[in-house]
């Protein structure tokens, strides 16, 4: 049993700059219509890393199956919502997988950090988080909007 005053300890975020340090073998895939677009090449493209227990057959979100090999496994994508899809609907919901990370790849070779981006997952609560667009009230409380239609202020606002 853990104290409630124990801190917690922090999630490590990955210090990777340069695409040659990504590692993992990418699944096994026979191939579909999907594919990296030509702006991947020129403007920049999406890698998921992640580590699985065992080999899975997992649905790729542009279509088509792949077999994820035990191990690290890394993946590139030309959009950070398929990347996203890919983890938080089957990594993590269908296999329990939750050390998956999502990075940007510029074409020069740099790489982003992209997702979760402070170590922990959005939806999770972590300590010193700053809250972005939180309105310190109920649904309740919300204004009625037809009260403020012709005034200066927006509903967010008041």
């Amino acid at each position: 049993m853990s104290e409630e005053g124990a801190p917690k300890a922090t999630p490590t975020v990955p210090n990777i700059t340069n695409e040659s340090q990504l590692s993992g073998k990418a699944p096994n895939f026979g191939g579909g219509t999907g594919g990296l677009l030509s702006k991947a090449f020129l403007e920049e493209k999406y890698a998921i890393t992640w580590n699985s227990p065992k080999e899975q057959v997992f649905e790729i979100p542009t279509g088509g199956a792949a077999t994820m090999h035990q191990g690290d496994n890394l993946l590139y994508l030309a959009r950070k919502e398929y990347c996203i899809a890919l983890g938080g609907q089957q990594l993590r919901s269908k296999f329990k997988i939750t050390n998956y990370k999502i990075y940007r790849v510029f074409p020069n070779g740099d790489v982003e950090y992209l997702h979760p981006k402070d170590g922990v997952f959005p939806e999770k609560v972590n300590a010193g988080r700053v809250a972005v667009g939180s309105v310190p009230r109920r649904i309740g409380e919300n204004p009625d909007p037809v009260k403020l239609k012709f005034s200066s202020k927006k509903t967010y606002e008041a």
